[in-house]
């Protein structure tokens, strides 16, 4: 079954290569990462204690909040974090400076091998729900014990996933131990074949997010720019959503806002700057950021890792990904800086952190971005509800707590 599974993979590779290439010639993604993907490492290999797999910027802000609590559990542990994506590696770098950084191997034998000879770890986990059949039969091989953190097993891959029910039943029961957010997911991987007495469910790691005190550089700008007004952020916007936002603008600078509107992916960047420049709004980017000069009435956070330390600055908070179908994106990271969080109705990637939001009247959902300029403009001037909102969210916060501490135990006891 796994050698069907990697000549599969293999024929795949081969197959998307062109497409590999010329993305990666267009836009500078993949090729620079390739050798590392391919198992080829930089460096004198050296032993770790522990290996965290995190796809993307979300995970990786998830893992850096579970390897905190490791390593104040446990200090002095040596830690390899890798990431799928170029945005994560950026992220990793910036939030762990005292861990190996590395790309995530391809899935093949002699990828996963080289990587497993060079960094020798002594136990493997994967942030959220990534399922790599190699990796795992590899690590077990190797009497390297595997674990999942802060699992969730959403609707669509609970289909896809069943599709391949054998494979992965065989997989999964070489986890050693799985922390999940809910009872639903515990369910749902005991249905995949997972070892239900292995499944732990542990709560949502991105509710022990801390907003943190890291000094922000361009917060004096940010306030110079806005001039006294109340300072809006439209967070992590993606692709089909951004259009809409850009066309709502007008409006939203209307209500008196300074509005600081933050693309989820880098190369979007140069498309959402143009988009703004057509439609007429004085802007400023931070990446060509002057500090003390121009002036402009929106400001595109064209950065990586900043948004979270933004959020500190706003008045309202609106969390994209969400107008269209495209899951969303998590409300916890402005709600922990005290900041009332609004979002649109398309959650299903954060469903159960926005249900306990809205149930909580701790956020306010918008259906449209015209309604979302009504709420901002209603919001700006009323601090008693703002006030209010603001300290509910910051109550759902502190209620759902102590995940990382939880799962930094099941991890430490596989070491």
């Amino acid at each position: 079954m796994f050698l069907a599974y990697e000549v599969i993979l293999v024929l795949v590779f081969i197959l998307a290569s062109p497409w590999f290439l010329l993305i990666g010639l267009m836009r500078g993604k993949y090729l620079p990462s390739l050798r590392e993907r391919l198992g080829r490492h930089a460096g004198a290999p050296s032993a770790n204690d522990l290996w965290v797999q995190a796809v993307s910027v979300g995970e990786v802000i998830a893992a850096r909040t579970i390897v905190r609590a490791i390593q104040n559990a446990r200090p002095g542990l040596s830690i390899v974090v890798t990431t799928t994506t170029l945005t994560g590696q950026t992220m990793a770098k910036a939030l762990f400076p005292e861990c190996r950084i590395a790309y995530f191997p391809f899935d093949f034998t002699l990828s996963v091998n080289r990587f497993l000879d060079h960094y020798a770890p002594r136990a493997y986990v994967t942030v959220e729900t990534e399922i790599w059949p190699n990796v795992t039969r590899l690590c077990a091989a190797r009497g390297v014990p595997v674990g999942l953190v802060n699992g969730r097993i959403s609707d669509r891959s609970f289909a896809r996933y069943r599709r391949v029910r054998l494979l992965l039943g065989r997989v999964l029961g070489h986890y050693r131990s799985m922390s999940v957010r809910e009872e639903a997911d515990r369910e749902r991987l005991a249905a995949m074949g997972a070892p239900r007495d292995r499944i732990h469910v542990d709560g949502n790691v991105k509710f022990d997010f801390d907003a943190g005190d890291s000094p922000l550089e361009i917060a004096p700008e940010i306030e110079r720019l806005a001039r006294g007004r109340k300072i809006v952020v439209l967070g992590s916007i993606v692709e089909g959503e951004e259009e809409l936002v850009v066309r709502e603008l007008p409006a939203i600078a209307a209500t008196g806002a300074f509005v600081v509107l933050a693309p989820r992916k880098p190369e979007r960047f140069d498309a959402v700057g143009r988009a703004i420049e057509i439609a007429g709004i004085p802007m400023l980017r931070r990446s060509t950021l002057a500090f003390g000069k121009g002036e402009a009435d929106l400001l595109l956070l064209d950065s990586i890792g900043e948004l979270a330390r933004v959020y500190r600055l706003a008045t309202l908070a609106f969390v994209g990904g969400s107008l269209v179908t495209a899951g969303g994106h998590n409300p916890i990271e402005p709600a922990a800086c005290g900041v009332p969080v609004a979002f649109g109705p398309h959650m299903s990637n954060f469903r159960e952190i926005a249900a306990v939001f809205l149930d909580s009247g701790a956020a306010f959902e918008v259906s449209t971005p015209a309604a979302l300029t009504r709420l901002i403009d209603q919001l700006l001037h009323d601090d008693s509800t703002r006030s209010e909102h603001a300290r509910r969210a910051f109550a759902v916060i502190d209620r759902n707590r102590g995940a990382a501490t939880r799962i930094a135990t099941h991890v430490l006891e596989m070491l």
